[in-house]
């Protein structure tokens, strides 16, 4: 077979350094609105239902209130001014991917999981562990290490929040105070322990107080966050140095940049494949260690896991005729499930039957019956014969069901049938893969 021969070809490749030079990112979410907001209700929905499709330890998501009474203040007010926030809801990832307003359709979280989809397998240079928090005191200290060996931090602050859960029934995750320091590290095992000292009202309900800090570049960028929050004994995380989207003209063989893939909790063994969702014939996707172990992407190969081992793998990939390959690294145990890390590899120029890449040229229109009982037809208008794509299929959660496979659609007007006998009746929300076409179906009895 095929990837014999290449496992083979690889014995002999100069392989990279092991050694971990990045660190999976957790991504800090600054939610702005306030207590009188109608349509920040949305924005909570939405934010609960991209949390749902998320693994432990993705993301920290805190709200920030002004004009709110007891639950505003001057510190909080001063990070509305320092993103210019000015209408309602605003919701920042990362200092970076801001996200303003709320619809109706914002209760579906898929705004918000395109933007998390910048950070979400990020490598990040520094990492971030909690040394200790009282919630008495108001004391929380934070270690901060600089895993990379060249980056440096010499114009950053460490940026610390208070944060108080289940206030009422709407009010939960609010900031009730911030304290700022200013933060240096320069080379690899540099690092620093930082303290914040806040001050504890007696209103507040100590049992549902939690910390989070997190390191901010005057550009705003967030590069790591860290926070008080109980995280599960197993858990996998991936930091990724490059883009996912990988562009190559050269036929044959091609090997990525490192990533690394982290075992956060306790030892686990887990097992790796990859997930083809599409790609050419005779493409071969597969991937390798940097000790020189090559593995065909289609078989569950294990691995063992120390606590809190991280592992360097680079994905090993023959392909030759353009075209592009949609793909997941899946990494699986039954302690922490299924955890997916995507791909896309194109090889020549972008193709225009990459939805992807042109998603212009396939036009979503409506759809019929709707409501509908046990079927619906999709109407799509593709500008050009032979374009290939798919439909997302998600429920009100933003939980993806289904895809709908589009192949070889025609020019002009096409019609495409999917029975959903097997499913419950309510509301579900469809997309055209790649784009924000999107709509609405009602199923009913």
């Amino acid at each position: 077979m095929k990837y014999i021969t290449i496992i083979i070809m690889l014995i002999s490749v100069a392989f990279l350094a092991a050694d971990p030079i990045y660190y999976p990112t957790t991504t800090v979410i600054e939610n702005f609105g306030a207590s009188w907001c109608g349509a920040c209700e949305y924005a909570l929905q939405g934010l609960d239902a991209m949390q749902s499709e998320l693994s432990p330890g993705e993301v920290i998501i805190s709200r920030l209130l002004t004009e709110s009474g007891e639950y505003s203040n001057a510190q909080v007010d001063s990070r509305f001014d320092y993103y210019t926030v000015m209408g309602l809801p605003a919701v920042i990832f990362n200092g970076k991917v801001r996200v303003d307003g709320a619809s109706d359709d914002t209760i579906y979280g898929l705004d918000y999981l395109d933007a998390l989809s910048n950070f979400r397998y990020l490598g990040s240079p520094l990492k971030m562990t909690v040394q200790g928090f009282n919630v008495s005191s108001g004391a929380f200290s934070v270690l901060t290490q600089m895993v990379h060996d060249t980056f440096a931090l010499d114009d950053a602050d460490l940026v610390f929040y208070l944060v108080e859960d289940d206030i009422t029934t709407e009010l939960t995750h609010i900031v009730r105070s911030v304290e700022t320091q200013p933060i240096l590290l320069s080379g690899a095992g540099s690092q620093v322990l930082s303290q914040a000292s806040f001050s504890i009202d007696p209103t507040w309900n100590t049992a549902n107080l939690w910390a989070f800090a997190f390191v901010q570049l005057p550009s705003h960028s967030i590069l790591q966050g860290v926070s008080t929050l109980p995280l599960p004994q197993h858990y996998i995380r991936a930091a990724v140095s490059f883009d996912h989207d990988i562009q190559n003209a050269t036929p044959g063989l091609y090997l990525s940049p490192s990533f690394l893939i982290y075992n956060m909790g306790n030892a686990n063994d887990v097992t790796m494949r990859i997930e083809t969702i599409s790609a050419p014939e005779n493409w071969y996707l597969n991937y390798c260690d940097e000790d020189g172990g090559c593995y065909p992407g289609f078989m569950d190969i294990p691995f063992s896991y120390a606590a809190g081992e991280a592992k360097p793998f680079h994905l090993n990939i023959d392909a030759s005729g353009d075209g592009t390959a949609v793909f997941n690294l899946v990494v699986e145990s039954p302690q922490t499930g299924i955890y997916k890390i995507p791909f896309t590899y194109t090889l020549g120029p972008i193709s225009n039957n990459d939805p992807l890449a042109s998603p212009a040229l396939i036009t979503l229109g409506s759809s019929y019956p709707n409501p509908f009982v046990s079927e619906v037809n999709f109407e799509l208008t593709s500008h050009k014969s032979g374009l290939s794509s798919a439909l997302e299929i998600y429920n009100i959660k933003g939980q993806k069901l289904q895809e709908v496979p589009l192949q070889n659609l025609q020019i002009g007007v096409n019609s495409i049938n999917w029975k959903a006998e097997n499913l419950p009746n309510g509301l579900y929300l469809y997309r055209l893969k790649g784009t924000q076409q999107s709509g609405k179906l009602l199923k009913v009895r």
